[in-house]
């Protein structure tokens, strides 16, 4: 397989679980319907209805890691090669360990979330919902750290556009903020979306070297 296909693939891979991870309904969502300070018959009213929301939500994570896993891998890769020295290829890695290790917690809290239904056990509703109310810490700090390693390696390589890296420091900005963790790990997920599209078209545009072609042998006289 060349390297142009894998790395359209992988920024595929990496476009798929972006979109899934900010437009399945997560747990987060009933936050928009209720608070920590509803009753208990409210709670489990809410995660009734939601029930089949939860079991597909937790399915469509998991696909959504494994493919965030793969472009991660491609994305590591890729500055390995073309940013000086490792760190922020480390950094990357790490946050983006960190970042896949918050998505498999929404996972757990979405499979915990569908026992209400069968339960109706008002204790497990108010634990998920406490837990999953200001989830979007765990997001919004390894998003940060990965947006801003990687846009500081296109400043400097200008290995993507670096309208792209200048457009990542402003995200990393609103994630670190401690009262927007939502609306950064959004907008850090958006921008990982623009990142997929600048891989996979520089990986369109690359080709392989053709080989020259071999001199011919001359025949013994």
């Amino acid at each position: 397989m060349s390297r142009s296909l894998l790395g359209v693939l992988a920024a595929l891979a990496g476009l798929a679980s972006m979109a899934v991870l900010i437009t399945v309904p997560t747990v987060q969502c009933l936050a928009c319907q209720a608070s920590l300070r509803s009753s208990d018959q409210t709670l489990v009213r809410l995660f009734t209805e939601r029930e089949r929301e939860f079991y597909a939500a937790a399915y469509a994570e998991l696909l959504a890691l494994f493919l965030f896993v793969w472009f991660l891998a491609y994305l590591y890769g890729e500055l390995r090669r073309v940013a000086p020295g490792r760190v922020l290829a480390t950094v990357v890695v790490i946050a983006g360990g960190l970042f896949g290790a918050g998505v498999l917690i929404q996972v757990l809290l979405s499979l915990a979330a569908t026992t209400v239904a069968e339960s109706g056990d008002a204790t497990i509703a108010r634990v998920v919902f406490a837990v999953s109310y200001d989830g979007a810490f765990a997001l919004a700090a390894p998003v940060a750290a990965l947006v801003g390693a990687t846009s500081l390696a296109i400043l400097r390589s200008r290995w993507l556009p670096r309208a792209l890296g200048w457009a990542g420091l402003p995200v990393v900005l609103v994630a670190l903020a401690w009262i927007t963790p939502g609306i950064g790990a959004v907008g850090g997920m958006a921008w990982l979306v623009a990142l997929g599209v600048c891989l996979g078209a520089q990986a369109l545009r690359t080709r392989a070297p053709v080989a020259p072609a071999a001199a011919p042998v001359a025949e013994p006289s």
